[in-house]
């Protein structure tokens, strides 16, 4: 029970990434020439999104009557045109739409199966599971393993386990839990999203100050946080999650995101493995998978390699 106590909390991070309102809009431009209607998105959010929409229109050739995905980035991206009948004696268009961070899967991703550990280089960590809490209340035994949790000290820095772009932060719980907290509504969090569209969950219970900002690109092993106050556990839960398209064309979506299972090289000439239960682990960095998913400008600024 002590593992279910310390890292339960499937159940918040699995919402949906609309928290943020108004990140993205839609709006429509008439052509006075042909009357053909263009819808728009615009987005000023960090990273990709993918937009749930239905249309309603008549008077249209081209009627869009069911819900449909479209995947945008920040700034303007066209979602449609509609093509006006013109046998048609009125025109009607209406449209409704949510927004969700990531790009949405078909089936789980696995061409980036491997991480590193999220501590300082040479330091060690205490590795434990974090079990998705309504599973066990729901008697689901079947890969109740969601994420990984680590153990760090005060002082200790937290650390980028893969490559990718912050987009959303809250580091204002000044709080720590107490060592016997089943679940508290909010958690200092620090939201990544990798080149493939996955997204990253690095969840503190402790307070942090927190070493990014919202846009940065950060690399595997940078420094993303550190747990600098007093507090009565130093725990990180890591949780890699990718949108479910299956999830998402339900009719009402709520947790449309799936967990992925998570696998870290220990070292240099090691394979990638999944971590042990209560073992420790010494962060020894490896270059390959560091450089892995570098761009080369990256890499020429960080002198490594001549590519």
């Amino acid at each position: 029970m002590k593992k279910i106590l310390i890292t339960a909390l499937l159940a918040l991070l699995l919402k949906n990434s609309n928290a943020q309102s108004n990140l993205i809009t839609l709006s429509n431009e008439n052509n006075p020439l042909d009357g053909v209607v263009t819808i728009n998105a615009q987005s000023v959010a960090t990273g990709t999104y993918t937009l749930k929409i239905k249309i309603n229109a008549s008077g249209f050739t081209n009627n869009y009557t069911s819900p449909f995905l479209k995947t945008i980035t920040q700034g303007t991206s066209q979602i449609c045109k509609l093509t006006p009948d013109k046998s048609a004696s009125m025109r009607g268009l209406g449209y409704n739409y949510t927004y969700f961070a990531g790009s949405a899967f078909r089936k789980p991703p696995t061409n980036f199966p491997h991480y590193i550990l999220p501590i300082s280089n040479g330091k060690t960590t205490k590795a434990s599971s974090t079990i998705d809490l309504s599973a066990v209340l729901n008697d689901k035994i079947d890969n109740l393993k969601t994420g990984q949790g680590f153990y760090y000290e005060k002082g200790d820095t937290i650390c980028a386990a893969r490559a990718g772009q912050i987009f959303n932060i809250n580091d204002q719980v000044k709080q720590g839990e107490g060592r016997e907290t089943l679940y508290a509504s909010e958690r200092n969090q620090i939201q990544i999203q990798h080149g493939d569209g996955t997204i990253a969950y690095y969840t503190m219970l402790a307070p942090i100050k927190c070493l990014v900002e919202n846009g940065d690109r950060v690399i595997p092993g940078q420094p993303i946080a550190v747990f600098n106050s007093t507090s009565a556990r130093y725990t990180l839960l890591l949780s890699i999650n990718y949108l479910d398209e299956s999830k998402l064309n339900t009719d009402y979506p709520k947790d449309v995101y799936t967990p992925l299972p998570i696998y870290f090289y220990l070292n240099e000439n090691s394979q990638s493995t999944q971590l042990i239960d209560g073992q420790k682990y010494e962060a020894i960095r490896s270059l390959n998978i560091i450089t892995e998913e570098l761009s080369k400008r990256e890499k020429k600024k960080l002198e490594i390699g001549n590519n």
